[in-house]
């Protein structure tokens, strides 16, 4: 990721920048002077003062003028948001309340690029400035490929190609371009140029249609973005702004005319969507980790296994400084502000540095001040390369876009500057622009879209006639291995139960008060085909209870996590785990108070699996309802559905033989059907065939096939 550091400017002195040890801010770098530049407060405001003639400084790209020459007897001020470049560094300013923060971007300008000479033997491609993959080496190839020299380049490390394919070598020629997330590779026939390029992606959006089913709900929206610029998509409501971050998500559909292009691939191509962070209005969190141990999560589940070892403690500390998070880093996330959370989970998603953050009303809700900071860090993290888009009622930022997206009725009624938008609306006040929308703003900007097509069109011809014929690109991302997964997810959930103390509570009182009430009503007299019967009820209640929420309650964590490339199968089955566990140990609590009251010895290794086969099932159709629920509200009120057939069918209230023939069909796929015959078996010391437990588990098992193929499918975009 793009390496910054964040530094706090003290008010009460002069704070000099250079390359000399004895700075407030050194900057080691040949193109920075051993005293370069100086701020200071002076009546509330805030001056740089030039003291180099040898090198740049600027402020917003105008150079600040060295302090000896007559025409800059003043120093520059700077404002927030101000971007200042010392030498080869740029440095953001921000500023809350009265104290002023720098954010500097550690490494070089991203302009930067760096040439190897290639022989017709291996030559290791490193750099300190450019981002190339650990280990790249290449060569000249001997022959020739469509008659053209070409470069031969080996990755220690294999890539994954946009079609998903993995890569450890390929063949360069000089008319191809190798991109990777960071960094672009080109082959000039001696040389192998390596370039560094924007993390964020470039998006390009052309006559986009949207469809939810058959009904369209956004027509011809066309506007482009480029890498580290942000969007703010404004219009009334329901006019379409969310409709169009659903897209980019893959939960509605575009046209067949249409063309999304992020980063220049398809918006629906695994790869891209790993490197695209979306964050909804009220943004889910684990509500029972503390601050720091949700941005670890994110590290664990976004970031590769090694640099997550050596890096995830390091970019924690400094999203949580750059957020104004490191006083709380150890609370709970419960006990955060609204504003805290999401600076709180905005940090945990760039934790895997993604290429583009979508946003949906991050400043709904928020007050003034809060809506100022969250702004704030937005403008940062576009300084420091992220592509920004979000959807907002809040005319706070349109002073941080780049650009503006007006909907209105699903369609498009304006996209350019914020500075252009005021004009084309002839105001200068942001609510203006909503107000004075109407039936004819769609079709007015229509006719102004179409003539500035034309002429981008001739000047496109124009560029292109003038330049080499396009290269040919080959999008590559480097192969994200992420840490075992299966033991820190069942962890990570017996953490959030334990915490909840309601719940833990619960998990300890349920059994006992089951168990207790049974050994009352339950005596030696009681017919065993009941108490199995009660046991098995009690068995599916507990395991059912604890499932039915687990996947629904972090619906949107866990589709964030999928896409990125967390295993479905490895978090499913982690998911299953703990439910299983703790449902099975209940049921035999339940069981040693009436096997207590019943006299009944049974086999203790026995007992133990046809536990197990008496909770997996229903824990596994929990799951597999919370997976197909779209809240924790519809998954409950599912769970009296899942009881009811196993009290119906399971053979204890009508004999199997006494009921119609539709029962009976339906009987197979019950399992407390065979769980009561297991369970009844047991307790009257039989034999029981093995087929009994093999079925409930078969059942089981379908359960959990389908449950992953629709985790799967919900992953993909539309």
């Amino acid at each position: 990721m793009q390496s910054f550091r964040l530094v706090n400017v003290e008010s009460d002195k002069p704070f000099t920048i250079g390359r000399k040890s004895d700075n407030s801010l050194v900057l080691d770098n040949l193109m920075v002077s051993r005293y370069h530049a100086v701020l200071e407060r002076v009546q509330q405001k805030w001056f740089i003062t030039n003291l180099t003639q040898n090198s740049v400084t600027q402020v917003n790209g105008k150079d600040v003028l060295p302090s000896t020459e007559a025409s800059a007897s003043r120093p520059a001020e700077i404002a927030d948001g101000d971007v200042i470049q010392i030498g080869p560094h740029q440095l953001k300013v921000t500023f809350k309340g009265e104290a002023l923060s720098l954010l500097l971007m550690e490494s070089a300008d991203q302009e930067i690029s760096v040439a190897k000479t290639l022989t017709e033997k291996w030559t290791e491609i490193t750099s300190d400035e450019v981002d190339i993959p650990q280990g790249m080496s290449a060569r000249i190839c001997a022959g020739k490929i469509a008659d053209q020299n070409c470069a031969v380049i080996k990755f220690k490390k294999a890539l994954t190609s946009a079609q998903g394919k993995s890569i450890k070598q390929m063949n360069l020629s000089a008319n191809e371009v190798l991109r990777l997330p960071s960094c672009e590779i080109t082959y000039d026939g001696a040389a192998l140029v390596c370039k560094n390029r924007p993390h964020g992606f470039d998006v390009n959006v052309e006559n986009l249609d949207v469809f939810a089913g058959k009904k369209q709900l956004l027509h011809n929206v066309n506007f482009k973005l480029q890498a580290g610029e942000i969007l703010a998509i404004i219009g009334r409501s329901g006019q379409g702004k969310s409709t169009l971050l659903r897209l980019l998500q893959g939960i509605h559909k575009s046209g067949d005319e249409s063309s999304v292009q992020i980063g220049s691939l398809d918006y629906r191509n695994a790869e891209i969507r790993k490197h695209i962070s979306f964050l909804e209005q009220d943004p889910e969190l684990r509500k029972d980790l503390t601050v720091r141990e949700t941005l670890l999560d994110g590290g664990r589940v976004y970031m590769n296994k090694q640099d997550f070892k050596i890096n995830a403690t390091g970019r924690m500390e400094k999203f949580c400084e750059l957020f104004g998070l490191s006083d709380r880093m150890d609370n709970p996330v419960k006990t955060l502000s609204g504003g805290e959370s999401r600076r709180a989970a905005l940090a945990r998603e760039l934790m895997g540095n993604p290429g583009l953050i979508v946003l949906d009303e991050p400043l709904s809700g928020l007050d003034p001040f809060n809506s100022k900071i969250l702004c704030s860090h937005l403008k940062q993290l576009s300084f420091l390369g992220h592509t920004i888009i979000l959807t907002t009622h809040s005319y706070e930022a349109l002073e941080i876009a780049n650009k503006v997206l007006v909907l209105h009725q699903g369609e498009q009624g304006f996209f350019g500057s914020p500075q252009e938008a005021y004009h084309y609306f002839e105001t200068s006040d942001p609510e203006k622009i909503l107000s004075s929308l109407n039936d004819e703003t769609s079709s007015n900007w229509q006719k102004v879209f179409e003539e500035k097509k034309i002429q981008e069109t001739m000047a496109t011809r124009v560029t292109a006639a003038l330049q080499k014929p396009s290269s040919k690109v080959h999008f590559c991302f480097p192969k994200t291995e992420l840490s075992t997964m299966f033991l820190y997810k069942v962890l990570l959930t017996a953490k959030q139960w334990f915490r909840d103390k309601g719940k833990f509570i619960a998990l300890l009182v349920q059994p006992l008060v089951i168990g207790f009430l049974f050994s009352q009503i339950f005596s030696s007299l009681t017919s065993l085909w009941i108490v199995a019967f009660a046991i098995i009820l009690s068995a599916n209640w507990l395991a059912l209870s604890l499932s039915i929420r687990e996947i629904v309650q972090e619906k949107e964590i866990l589709r964030n996590e999928f896409r990125k490339g967390v295993s479905v199968v490895t978090t499913v089955t982690a998911k299953l785990f703990l439910p299983t566990l703790v449902a099975w140990l209940q049921t035999l609590i339940v069981y040693l108070f009436v096997s207590f009251r019943t006299q009944v010895h049974v086999s203790s290794a026995q007992l133990l699996l046809v536990v197990a086969a008496m909770v997996i099932p229903p824990v596994t159709v929990g799951l597999m309802v919370s997976a197909f629920a779209k809240n924790a509200g519809q998954a409950n009120a599912l769970l009296p559905l899942l009881i009811i057939p196993q009290v119906a069918l399971a053979g204890a209230l009508v004999p199997l033989d006494q009921m119609l023939p539709t029962g009976r069909i339906l009987s197979n796929v019950i399992w407390a059907r065979f769980n009561q015959n297991s369970l009844l078996n047991l307790l009257l010391e039989r034999q029981d065939p093995i087929e009994n437990i093999l079925a409930a588990l078969a059942i089981a098992l379908g359960c959990y096939i389908v449950m992953v193929i629709r985790i799967h499918c919900s992953t993909k975009a539309k």
